[in-house]
């Protein structure tokens, strides 16, 4: 029995009776959450959840509710609530809201639920703990580590006969261990992310971190200055991620965006190419439809430095007269948005060794300190980014540097890129890049 379809029925039911158009979001999942302190098990967490979001349509506005409670008296409830708060928007728009119609998804595998015991995947997580501890006498505890299987659902189904359902598992985990020598401290890690519990590698994972942490240790203050730079694989994602919201056509209509206007221009240098790819299967954000059921494409957002789109949902391409790109982006519990999904950077053919040696001297950046909001300004794409890493003269490591700034314009770093290397950063992210070395940034240091 499809309850979840028979309970939508009556919904819709309803919905014809108001004269209004319809469309249900459900999600949810399980995951498991296992951690390690002090070679004791401190975390052991199983959880569950599913909630249902409507959305009802009455001409050009739309009124949204939510309920964790999916009988059918309460998702009868939330549609009244949905469609009360629709009748209650005041809006200036005059163009009807559209719904997706079907139309076949790309098929996608990524559901794989093993039988896997708890006793293996106690040992995952012991060891992530473990093996860093063994690794290095300079390691003095491992605060942050564990291990997470999930799976996940999501399913929408609307007024217009759409019903798309996927569902994925996945297993990922960390090590952050802190190593210490003398009165210099430092933690770095390293994680995993595995659709198959075989292709886990817990004591990989953690040596790794350890390697990082310790390579940190003792770290010189960089000088003031203006250096060449190169942003690491698995940082670069961070400069991604300031990029994103810029590219919404909501935003860019709403005025937000700081791409508006610039379609068909040249931002970035030749070296800079950009997709968003829901179907490539490195990344962490795939999916083989968009929060209305449309089917997932790729869709060329740079290339050769040039803006060649922005990403849409259904109702701002009809509102802009934009290419629908399949970018609808909502939870169960938020209004419709508009949202990348991977965002892929092209390769270059360049070692991290050959970038690092480009110039007499390179700022190798490997770690952001404060993450994206310590210093970015998305009103102007300005950033300020507390960082650490390496310093390089003539491709030769000088020696971990630390207490300093890098800041800029997020666009103008775009236009600086000067280079890039032949690998992208590991599995796990939805952000896929390469190493980037970039001409010249300004450093705040001693």
């Amino acid at each position: 029995m499809d309850t979840i379809k028979e309970n939508f029925q009556k919904i819709l039911s309803e919905a014809q009776r108001d004269g209004v158009k319809v469309e249900m979001l459900v999600t949810g999942g399980e995951s498991l959450k296992l951690g390690f302190q002090k070679k004791k098990l401190e975390k052991f967490e199983s959880t569950q959840s599913q909630m249902a979001g409507l959305r009802v349509i009455k001409g050009a506005t739309q009124g949204y509710a939510y309920t964790e409670n999916l009988s059918l008296e309460a998702l009868l409830r939330t549609y009244k609530d949905a469609l009360n708060n629709a009748k209650t928007v005041k809006s200036e728009e005059t163009v009807e809201v559209p719904l997706m119609k079907p139309q076949a998804a790309p098929v996608m595998n990524l559901f794989n639920p093993e039988e896997i015991s708890m006793e293996k995947k106690m040992e995952v997580a012991k060891t992530l703990e473990e093996a860093c501890l063994n690794a290095d006498q300079r390691v003095q505890a491992v605060p942050y580590c564990g291990f997470v299987e999930s799976t996940s659902f999501k399913r929408i189904l609307n007024s217009e006969g759409v019903d798309q359902e996927f569902k994925q598992s996945s297993y990922s985990g960390y090590a952050y261990p802190l190593a210490q020598q003398g009165e210099s401290s430092k933690m770095d890690g390293e994680g995993f992310f595995a659709r198959s519990f075989k292709d886990i590698k817990a004591q990989e994972t953690a040596e790794l971190g350890v390697r990082k942490a310790t390579a940190r240790l003792g770290a010189q203050k960089l000088k003031t200055g203006n250096y060449a730079v190169v942003i690491d694989r698995e940082q670069f994602p961070t400069m991604l991620t300031m990029l994103a919201g810029y590219f919404s056509a909501k935003e860019v209509h709403e005025n937000k965006s700081l791409l508006k206007g610039k379609l068909g221009q040249k931002i970035g240098s030749d070296k800079f190419q950009l997709v968003d790819d829901a179907l490539n299967l490195r990344g962490t954000a795939v999916r083989p439809f968009d929060s209305e059921g449309a089917p997932s494409q790729r869709t060329v957002l740079f290339e050769n430095g040039v803006l060649k789109n922005y990403l849409t949902n259904l109702e701002y391409a009809k509102k802009m007269n934009l290419p629908h790109t399949a970018n609808a982006a909502r939870s169960p519990a938020s209004a419709m948005d508009i949202g990348p999904t991977n965002l892929v950077m092209g390769k270059g053919d360049k070692s991290l060794q050959q970038l690092l040696s480009k110039y007499d001297k390179v700022v190798y950046v490997t770690e952001f300190s404060g993450g994206l909001h310590a210093g970015f300004k998305e009103s102007t794409g300005d950033f300020s980014m507390p960082a650490e890493g390496f310093l390089y003269e003539n491709g030769h490591n000088k020696g971990p540097i630390d207490q300093f700034v890098m800041s800029g314009n997020i666009l103008d770093l775009l236009g600086l890129i000067e280079d890039l290397g032949n690998e992208y950063n590991k599995e796990g992210n939805s952000m896929i890049a390469p190493d980037v070395l970039v001409k010249s940034l300004s450093f705040a240091g001693a």
